[in-house]
């Protein structure tokens, strides 16, 4: 176990998400993004872990056992019913006229007619590790597209001022700088903010489009299948039937023919255990709710990025609760005018200045808020002065 521990420690060094350098970078993503690209990612991944773990579950390496108490080698039976997968009698399915032990020997096992009764095929638990896998990568896909489009402009303009600097000449200078370039640059930002949108419309597509790719893999179970297994605890105990068993049954049916030794045909009906599915039941069912629940938080969070650039009265109140938060002898030595800076803002100007004051420290934002309130000022002055005198230059030119 030590071992495992220091061998998974030393590899996290080496993975982004987990250095300590880029948990604290100035970021443009925010936290419901980081669920996304390093929660819901990093989960599927140990789950997928989990579902090639056989050992731990079954304690052996087998993922299925089967039964058939013929002459066939058990690794014969059990290779061949893994590769072509076994299946369940829809007829047999356990509800309240069905028990288990008086009707059936197991929900969906029993006998059945090849040419009227319907069978459902569960062969895609060969799949799941893999499914598992491209969820995990296909959850970090949108942080690489948001990364290549936001260019890591916070992290290159911001420098250190993410991290409080206790040095105030050398926080005060770096303040200025920042100034100076967001004064500059007014204006040039609004294809930038516009592509961040789309990329933050580009995570609830894809949970919501792994929703949907999920509940196809399990043959349209999954979108009822959280529902129907919170309803099932609800259930009083003697008329509980267990819906997560006909998605993920523990025992199946898996037909082997064969030729006997004078040349007749001979069918082997066996039945096969499935000790893997006890893991992946759990492991959809908690994917369930925990899709559910970051589909609404996302759906929330592109809202907010929607109001941010259309809405005037949400800026005013970003700004108003990020002074709320600084420390009160502070804000009262301030001259923040937040109109003024308002007022001389694009919307994509405002989405930098967002990004920059959410990275930012209370303190090291109300400074860099007097110190653009004060070069807004000169650059308005600076605009009367010229024109109150571009027309007395030109009255002198034409005398």
């Amino acid at each position: 176990m030590a071992t495992m521990i220091g061998l998974f420690s030393s590899i996290g060094e080496h993975i982004p998400i987990f250095r300590k350098d880029k948990i604290v970078e100035a970021s443009a993503e925010g936290t419901i993004n980081r669920f996304h690209f390093r929660g819901t990612s990093l989960l599927i991944l140990v789950c997928c872990v989990m579902v090639t773990c056989t050992e731990w579950i079954s304690g052996t390496g087998s993922i299925l056992d089967c039964i058939h108490g013929g002459s066939i080698p058990d690794n014969v039976i059990n290779m061949f019913c893994y590769i072509q997968g076994t299946f369940s009698v829809p007829i047999h399915y356990r509800d309240h006229d069905t028990q288990i032990g008086y009707d059936v020997s197991q929900t969906g096992v029993g006998p059945y007619n090849p040419e009227k009764d319907f069978i459902e095929v569960k062969q895609y638990y060969q799949w799941v590790p893999f499914v598992l896998f491209l969820q995990g990568i296909l959850f970090y896909v949108p942080h690489i597209i948001f990364k290549s489009i936001e260019g890591s402009k916070v992290k290159t303009i911001m420098g250190s001022l993410n991290l409080f600097m206790l040095k105030t000449e050398a926080r005060k200078g770096a303040e200025e700088e920042l100034a100076d370039y967001f004064i500059k640059t007014r204006g040039i930002h609004n294809n930038w903010a516009l592509g961040l949108l789309f990329a933050h419309f580009l995570y609830l597509l894809n949970v919501v489009g792994q929703i949907f790719f999920t509940d196809m893999f399990l043959g349209y179970e999954f979108s009822t299948y959280g529902v129907n297994a919170a309803s099932f605890l609800e259930d009083q105990p003697e008329d509980r039937i267990d819906p997560m068993s006909k998605v993920f049954p523990r025992v199946t049916k898996c037909t082997f023919h064969k030729y006997g030794s004078s040349g007749t045909l001979q069918t082997h009906d066996v039945q096969c255990i499935l000790p893997i599915n006890i893991i992946n039941e759990k492991i959809y069912v908690f994917l369930w709710f925990w899709f559910m629940i970051l589909t609404v938080l996302t759906f929330i969070d592109v809202i907010h990025h929607v109001g941010l650039l259309s809405l005037p009265s949400v800026r005013r109140m970003i700004i108003k609760r990020k002074l709320r938060t600084a420390p009160l002898f502070k804000v009262t030595g301030m001259d923040i005018d937040t109109k003024l800076i308002l007022d001389n803002i694009s919307y994509g100007d405002w989405k930098l200045f967002y990004h920059l004051i959410r990275n930012m420290d209370s303190i090291t934002a109300i400074e860099w808020m007097q110190a653009l309130t004060t070069k807004l000022r000169d650059e308005v002055e600076d605009q009367l002065h010229t024109s109150e005198t571009l027309p007395l230059k030109s009255k002198i030119l034409k005398e």
